[in-house]
């Protein structure tokens, strides 16, 4: 292939369009620039109404002052608006975003600040009687340097075109009323929301807690969804935080319980405390894939490098779509980072409360440790958790077992006659 021909093939990969409800996007590299067109699909375009619609939503999402609200100015022919040309920039649709690269759902804080942003524009638009309608992965887009999202044409400006037409193929992101030609507002942003939230969880895993909330939100009938995007996220947010705030409680008191336990143990007693040590959980071996660049990384290897390698694999694979395998394999190697990094950060902590010269303190000093003690493990574990991507469920039973298992070596370590290794002093009289 000569220059001038590869030339050509880079043309044809930037001019590739993506389907959208109501057209193709594809963008075209001029000058150093993306610019991105939308043409319209013919049975939407040769809607009698169609045209002004395009014309009304140009001038008033003009006047909308948010980052993530994406601008255009309607192409015209004789026959009618038949295109729209957007903002410069690279943009891709969140289906494209995952299925080229799937390991960004690894970044910190990716999908909450994702979720953040789409409520903040919607809940603006909606104020404004402008409602998104269809939140599917392919009419959700992202700037592809961030991974920040951005919307462009909302559905309740093309309420008067056969929404089952305008929809077909994406129903399930789309409230059921709508599809019968009811009222469009703000609930129906909620139901197709929801969607979208269950889809970039995927892969991840829909934490528990949300289930119920989504499952609220999905109601056939609206008077039974949260009323406004607002509503439905603080609902999310807030169950998350009361359902972590709650665990890392039931978690320090456990912690805290055995703490008390094993300062009264040192203490001169005549009893024999039996213990039983937690079984390990190692990773089974058929979910680490040998010829995997992911098999052989260092405890050190952060979210970044997961990343970078996921994405290297799914290009050499030249794969569109999301392989589940290697999902599974990025969440399992996720998992053992986090163990031997947890492992490691909880070995320091607990080491500040069990040695011999803080077993000596008084009651009320040891107590006081032993608090600042279970708050830093909590952290430890959350902070952690974010950057391997684990969910809640999964990360605090890890980090559970890991505590036990280091308390009970840190024990043994500190009175051979822990867990009834030795006989006690009257026995061996």
């Amino acid at each position: 292939m000569n220059f001038e021909e590869l030339l050509e093939t880079r043309d044809v990969r930037k001019t590739t369009k993506v389907r959208l409800p109501y057209g193709y996007f594809y963008k075209r590299l001029i000058d150093g620039k993306y610019s991105n067109f939308v043409e319209f699909h013919d049975e939407v375009a040769d809607h009698v109404a169609f045209s002004n619609c395009v014309r009304t939503e140009a001038a008033d999402m003009d006047k909308v002052k948010n980052k993530h609200q994406l601008h255009f100015v309607p192409n015209e022919g004789d026959g009618g608006v038949y295109a729209i040309a957007v903002e410069v920039g690279n943009f891709v649709t969140f289906e494209q975003l995952l299925n080229e690269n799937p390991a960004v759902v690894a970044r910190e804080d990716f999908a909450n600040n994702t979720l953040r942003d789409l409520v903040e524009l919607t809940h603006q638009l909606n104020e404004q009687g402008v409602y998104h309608v269809c939140f599917a992965p392919c009419n959700v887009l992202a700037r592809k340097n961030d991974a920040t999202i951005r919307l462009l044409c909302h559905g309740s400006f093309y309420a008067k075109l056969d929404q089952e037409i305008l929809y077909d193929g994406l129903e399930d992101y789309v409230a059921p009323e709508v599809l019968a030609g009811g009222e469009i507002d703000a609930r129906a942003d909620v139901y197709s929301m929801a969607k979208f939230v269950v889809w970039l969880f995927h892969s991840s895993g829909l934490p528990f807690e949300w289930r119920q909330i989504i499952a609220k939100a999905t109601s056939e009938d609206p008077d039974r969804r949260y009323q406004t995007v607002h509503d439905f996220y603080h609902a999310l947010i807030s169950r998350k935080q009361m359902r972590r705030t709650a665990l890392i409680g039931f978690a320090a008191v456990a912690i805290a319980l055995a703490i008390v336990g094993s300062y009264f143990y040192m203490l001169p007693q005549p009893e024999d405390v039996e213990y039983v040590k937690a079984v390990e959980e190692p990773i089974p071996d058929d979910m680490l894939d040998e010829q995997s660049l992911l098999y052989g990384l260092g405890a050190d290897a952060d979210s970044a490098t997961i990343a970078n390698i996921v994405a290297k694999q799914m290009r050499m694979k030249d794969s569109l779509s999301i392989d589940e395998k290697e999902m599974k394999e990025y969440q399992a190697k996720a998992e053992q980072i986090f163990r031997k990094q947890f492992t490691k950060e909880a070995d320091r902590i607990l080491s500040k409360v069990y040695n011999n010269k803080q077993m000596n303190l008084s009651e009320k000093d040891f107590m006081a440790r032993s608090r600042s003690m279970t708050q830093e493990l909590a952290k430890a574990e959350q902070d952690l958790a974010k950057q391997s991507n684990l969910g809640n469920e999964r990360s605090q039973r890890i980090a559970s077992e890991i505590i036990d298992q280091l308390t009970t070596k840190k024990m043994e370590a500190l009175d051979k006659d822990y867990m009834g290794i030795k006989k006690n002093k009257t026995e061996n009289k």
